[in-house]
């Protein structure tokens, strides 16, 4: 059981947030698979608290999608304050406060991981965040700006600010703003943390790809939860795979290919209510080329689907890679 504040999850794998991705139809089909909480993508705090954002289809809050979190990033405590209220107005369930993306457009205005150097600034959003709303608050931060000593001492302040000031769970990614996402996710800063806090609720992020590194991860590290992130994009199975194996079950047989091209057409479908052809179409490719890991001949998936610019077109390649289907001999190897 993971409990942040009034939310309690039996499944310790969130769905993280995901800019471009984690609209309604990811969340719905994330939680056909018994992801539990899910998120928004990221949210300016400015076009939050305008309610500008929360018009986009992709931050529609249905009665299906609960509960559900928004993350928000900005350096204006009472503008995040004032996001923040939007938020919990607009029906989301939790509120995140992002102080983590390392995207160069976010940092360099001061924004998501920038605020890794700025521990006080950052408590001072944490206190008038904590003040304004009482839904469940909880911060998404990363080991450091950088590896330097100052950044160390001001992730520990940033922590402690977030123990401190209410905050109903910390999210950790094990990497350091300037990293981006290359190189290794370091997860002994995080059992730093689960040693130096055991009462605060903490959640892990980074590499993590398959429900095996989810479990192992966990168990490692001490952590109440983790955050599936890259892993789960067009990899719904991921949260099924990880309840599986933390309840002693063996890992669950590979989803057959008409299985995987059931959720495949559901997923498109739903993309398609919102943002319809050829839009909704190309918007779906960034998807099919994560769920065609699964497929024997994802590369040749990938080619098919990534040149298709029109429905009926896209609509040929799954019938020929799914629907129709046969394996060039046993095994079904990628040529």
């Amino acid at each position: 059981m993971l409990k942040i504040g009034n939310i309690e999850l039996t499944l310790p794998v969130i769905a993280a947030p995901l800019s471009g991705y984690t609209d309604t139809a990811m969340r719905m089909i994330n939680r056909q698979f018994g992801c539990e909480l899910t998120f928004g993508g990221l949210m300016l705090d400015k076009s939050t608290a305008y309610r500008k954002v929360l018009q986009k289809p992709e931050y529609q809050v249905i009665e299906q999608d609960h509960p559900v979190g928004g993350q928000i990033c900005g350096t204006d405590p009472e503008v995040m304050a004032n996001a923040a209220a939007a938020l919990v107005d607009h029906g989301y369930d939790l509120v995140d406060l992002n102080f983590a993306c390392p995207v160069a457009k976010v940092v360099r205005r001061g924004r998501g991981g920038a605020m890794m150097k700025e521990p006080a600034l950052a408590k001072a959003i944490i206190d008038k965040v904590r003040s304004r709303i009482a839904c469940p608050l909880s911060l998404k931060i990363r080991r450091g700006y950088d590896d330097s000593p100052e950044s160390r001492l001001a992730f520990w302040q940033i922590c402690e600010a977030a123990v401190k000031g209410g905050v109903d769970a910390i999210f950790i990614h094990g990497r350091t703003t300037l990293q981006l996402y290359g190189g290794q996710s370091d997860w002994n800063i995080l059992r730093e943390v689960r040693e130096k806090y055991p009462q605060a609720v903490l959640i892990g992020s980074g590499d993590l790809m398959t429900a095996e590194n989810i479990v192992q991860r966990l168990a490692e590290s001490g952590f109440d939860g983790v955050i599936a992130a890259r892993g789960m994009i067009g990899n719904p199975w991921i949260f099924s795979e990880t309840r599986a194996l933390l309840n002693g079950q063996p890992l669950p047989a590979q989803p057959t290919i008409m299985e995987q091209y059931n959720i495949i057409r559901s997923h498109l479908e739903m993309i398609l209510q919102h943002s319809p052809a050829p839009s909704g179409v190309r918007y779906f490719r960034k998807f099919i080329t994560k769920y065609a890991r699964r497929h024997p001949q994802r590369k040749r998936v990938i080619l098919d689907a990534l040149t298709a610019d029109t429905l009926s077109e896209f609509n040929t390649a799954l019938d020929k890679w799914y629907v129709n289907y046969q394996p060039p001999y046993a095994g079904g190897t990628e040529l």
